[in-house]
């Protein structure tokens, strides 16, 4: 991991690494994490000296929302296309959900920073790993 953001992964796989790359893309993404589909963060975790808003608890119900508002949104792909990312702006923070294989990739950023780019860079990440 490189030391510029090192994050606390809950395991190292080579996910790890497009965690790292993600990381890389802005100094105000708090949170980057894989979750499957039982809404476990199967890797990733939030950068070093981040601490999370939410009580563990809340997280959880936090990406179990994510899933279920993918799994909505995905339900219409057949008239509307493919889902490639839902983004919820708060006044704190922003969410971005991305479907990822099975899974889902979830950001947590900073709403004062931009937006599109860190979208945008995610999506040619992702794009390379799949």
């Amino acid at each position: 991991m490189s030391e510029k953001n090192d994050i606390n992964n809950i395991n190292k796989s080579p996910k790890g690494n497009l965690c790292n790359l993600i990381f890389d893309i802005d100094e105000k993404i708090r949170f980057v994490g894989i979750v499957n589909k039982e809404s476990e963060v199967i890797d990733g975790g939030f950068k070093k000296g981040i601490e999370p808003l939410l009580e563990v608890n809340e997280e959880q119900d936090m990406y179990l929302q994510s899933l279920s508002n993918m799994i909505f949104f995905q339900s219409f792909s057949k008239k509307f296309g493919p889902v490639d990312y839902i983004i919820t702006k708060q006044k704190k923070i922003s969410i971005m959900t991305f479907p990822f294989k099975r899974d889902i990739l979830c950001l947590s950023v900073s709403s004062d920073t931009n937006i599109d780019k860190i979208r945008d860079e995610t999506l040619k990440i992702i794009v390379r790993d799949q």
